[in-house]
Parts: structure tokens; C-alpha cells; sequence
């Protein structure tokens, strides 16, 4: 099956000769490649993969606009015999925005042996993926996540985060041309932000390139997701594509389902839907957009941090440093995030302000009827056997219109935990 698709994805490559983009990075791949679609499109013919799909396998599927067959040999058989039609008589486009994902050691080198970008992108290193059999630590994601940007060239394009210590490791030591963004003011920074506010509807900003400033308004939550504006407005300079096309471009740009949506949930209360992963640095970003989020009441739902490892339980008891006075109730979900509110007790936390429990499920049916108007509610965890979109969907004004806006609704995920 494999070895099939590879050489399918080589035909098609070879016939339709896109510049390939690849992103990979701890945090912020699909985000970050959505936006970057958004800008190359106002000037170029672009795909980039659906949802996800940055494995060894879904990097194919991805190249060749097939979904996953999951389990099933019918929709594998079917996958196949669109994927040979698309190789050869596939439409062309310029651009082919790529994820690549990493979570063992040489996941990153094999993927662009099978498909080298010409453009590589890293959004920040970060500790994931610990458990056995994965990484040891942040210093050995670095060492393969950094493999997408040594294999380019002269001839290539390096774009990568100033802020990260790791990264910025790699300033004067790759082939490519590289160019760095920044929103912590890294004078190495060919684009930064010069000042920005978060607001009820999204993100003020000004962003400086070349000594010149540029204001900027984007509809999204959360000043931290503006390391996913920047590199994309890289990306769309390097490609012919203006500051301000690129700001415009963005000014309404949707960030992916389950990576902080805001969501009108039942009796006038808001939800801030950031359910389709975590990890520790993840959890802290949301939390201090819970707290700066404009309200009356808020609540936090932390699930389960997963894949960490030996580092799983001083990971979970770390978010609870960052939860304050402000926060007016914490429901947690699963065992390891369990161990949040066990911190906050020792602290002398009251025990009417937190709920500990262990799915989401039962996070959705304890909330439900407890929702009022002005009442913020944050939810955010891991997948696997957390998937607290099912508790964002018990809570949302309109259900209905979950197929559209959460994460993991597709058929075949209702049976998986």
C-alpha cells in the first residue's frame, strides 16, 4: 500500500511541479498551514492537505487528496483507485502547503525522503510525544524537527520562530536562505509585532517589516496565535504577496475546528473551544486567554495531557501555577489532570470550586445546566481517550451545527475513545 502511494505521489509531483511548503513544529502545524493557504491563494492556484493528514501515510493520502480509509479494506480499495486517477489527471496548482508530523525519533527525516519542501517552516519546539518509544525530551524534538529545514538547500527557503531558544540555534547554520519572525521583539527578526491587544472578537496588532509598521485586526482569540499569522505573512512576502494583501487575507481567517473557536453555547454563555489537543505549553496559552477574556463568570475544563511520559505528573501539577483567583471553577477530566486540582487544594482552594472527573461525557452533563449568560467556558485536552468535543457539543446553543465546527466528527471517530 505504501510503497504504491509513493510512487503515485512521485508521478503526480513530477507532472504538476508545485513549490511544496512544509510546516512542521510542538505547536501550531494546521493553524499555521491554513493560514498560509489563505494568503497564497489571493495570488496563486494552492492546495494544502485536509485536516491532519502529516503522517507517513496521510502525507500521501494528503498529496494525492484522499481522505483515510481508517479500517476498512473497501474504503482502502476505493482510496487506491481515485488516488491513481488523481496522480495522472489531477489538476495542477503552484503551491502544495504541506504538515509534517513528528512524534518518534526519524519520523521527520523519512518524510522528507519521501517529499522534500522546497519552503520549510518550524512554528516552535516544545516537550511532546515522551512516552516510551518517542522523545526523551525538548532537546531531542528539536534534533528531528529541525531535520525539515537541513535538508533544503541554497536554492531553498527557511522560515522559522526567532522566540524559540532552539531554533534560534540554527541562526547562520543552514543552506537555505532563512528568514526569522518574532512576537517578542528578537532584533534577528525580519517580521514582528510591534505591539498587540487581545479583544472580545480577536487580536489588535502592529507589525513591523523593514522599519516600516502595518495595523492589523484578525478575528481570532488569543495574542499567542499571532505565531501563526507571521509566518504566514512571511511566506506570502517571499511569494509576491504583500504586507497588506496578507493582512487583508487574514483579517477573517477561522482557525481550524477544536484550536480556540469561539462558540455560543446554551443560556447566553460562551465557549472557547480549544478541544483537539494539549500539551503543557498549550494549556498555559489558553488559560491566560481565559483569564484576559472578557466575562463574568469563568470556567475551566482541563482534560488529560497525553503522551508525556515520565513527565506527565509534574507537567499536570505545572498548569495549576498558572491558574489564580480569577478563575471561578475548574472541572477537570481524566486521572492525570486529576492531579491539577489536587495542587489547587493544597493551596487552600475551596472544594465548591472544582469538579473532579474523568470524561467528558460526564464534564458536558455537569455543566449543562449550569451555564448563564456572560459565563466564559474554556475546554481543553488531549485526544485519545479525553475528547472533551463531546463535552463542547452537550454545551453548545446550537448542537446542529457540530458537523461544521468541532473536531473528530466524522463517522468513524464515534467509536473511538
Amino acid at each position: 500500500m505504501q510503497k504504491l502511494l509513493e510512487i503515485l505521489v512521485k508521478i503526480k509531483l513530477n507532472r504538476i511541479r508545485p513549490t511544496i511548503i512544509g510546516i512542521t513544529g510542538s505547536i501550531g502545524k494546521t493553524s499555521t498551514k491554513d493560514a498560509i493557504y489563505e494568503v497564497l491563494k489571493t495570488k496563486w492556484k494552492v492546495f494544502k492537505n485536509p485536516k491532519s493528514l502529516n503522517t507517513e501515510i496521510g502525507l500521501l493520502l494528503a498529496i494525492l487528496e484522499q481522505p483515510s480509509g481508517f479500517s476498512s479494506t473497501i474504503k482502502w480499495a476505493q482510496i487506491l483507485g481515485r488516488a491513481v486517477k488523481n496522480a495522472f489527471n489531477g489538476i495542477g496548482y503552484d503551491f502544495l502547503v504541506l504538515e509534517y508530523g513528528a512524534d518518534k525519533p526519524w519520523d521527520i527525516k523519512h518524510l522528507t525522503s519521501l517529499v522534500k519542501p522546497h519552503i520549510g517552516i518550524i512554528t516552535k519546539i516544545s516537550r511532546v510525544h515522551q512516552d516510551a518509544g518517542q522523545f526523551e525530551g525538548e532537546k531531542d524534538v528539536f534534533e528531528e524537527k529541525k531535520r525539515l529545514v537541513e535538508c533544503l538547500d541554497e536554492q531553498n527557503v527557511a522560515i522559522l520562530n526567532a522566540d524559540d531558544k532552539y531554533l534560534r540555534k540554527l541562526h547562520g547554520k543552514l543552506r537555505a536562505k532563512t528568514f526569522w519572525y518574532s512576537t517578542e521583539g528578537h532584533t534577528e527578526a525580519n517580521l514582528s509585532i510591534y505591539h498587540a491587544t487581545n479583544t472580545a472578537s480577536g487580536i489588535l496588532a502592529t507589525i513591523q517589516m523593514d522599519n516600516q509598521k502595518f495595523k492589523a485586526q484578525f478575528d481570532v482569540p488569543g495574542i499567542y496565535h499571532l505565531n501563526i499569522m507571521l509566518p504566514a505573512l512571511m511566506c506570502g512576502v517571499l511569494n509576491g504577496v504583500t504586507i497588506e494583501e496578507g493582512i487583508s487575507a487574514l483579517k477573517n481567517f477561522r482557525l481550524p475546528p477544536g484550536r480556540m473557536s469561539i462558540i455560543e453555547g446554551k443560556n447566553g454563555a460562551v465557549i472557547l473551544d480549544s478541544s483537539y489537543n494539549a500539551s503543557l505549553e498549550a494549556v498555559k496559552e489558553a488559560l491566560n486567554l481565559l483569564r484576559e477574556f472578557p466575562g463574568k463568570r469563568k470556567i475551566a475544563v482541563i482534560g488529560n495531557m497525553n503522551e508525556l511520559g515520565d513527565y506527565a505528573v509534574e507537567a499536570h501539577k505545572d498548569v495549576a501555577k498558572n491558574i489564580g483567583p480569577w478563575l471561578d471553577e475548574l472541572v477537570t477530566v481524566g486521572q492525570m489532570a486529576s492531579l491539577i486540582a489536587e495542587q489547587l487544594l493544597k493551596k487552600g482552594w475551596p472544594e465548591s470550586k472544582i469538579k473532579i472527573l474523568l470524561t467528558a461525557d460526564e464534564a458536558g452533563k455537569y455543566l449543562v445546566d449550569r451555564l448563564h449568560s456572560g459565563d466564559i467556558v474554556l475546554l481543553k485536552g488531549s485526544q485519545n481517550r479525553v475528547r472533551l468535543e463531546r463535552a463542547v457539543k452537550m454545551l453548545m446553543a446550537n448542537p446542529a451545527q457540530a458537523p461544521e465546527i468541532l473536531c473528530r466528527q466524522e463517522p468513524e471517530w464515534k467509536n473511538i475513545e
